[in-house]
């Protein structure tokens, strides 16, 4: 997944929304559903494309 050509706020906001919408599956008993496991990598994946970028622009607190 290339997350490189999205907005910092576009990743922020889908990190934020797999999160929930992982809530909301779980609750749901759904988590053995294919799509949850797509949904993690992809939140694991914004994460961490934020963090690089946070990283990047503020060297002080990196690997936080």
């Amino acid at each position: 997944m290339n997350l490189d050509t999205v907005t910092d706020k576009h990743v922020h906001e889908i990190e934020r929304l797999t999160k929930e919408l992982l809530e909301v599956m779980r609750k749901a008993k759904l988590q053995d559903e294919p799509l949850t496991e797509l949904l993690r990598q992809l939140q694991q994946e914004s994460g961490r494309v934020r963090r690089e970028r946070f990283d990047g622009v503020d060297k002080e607190y990196s690997g936080y």
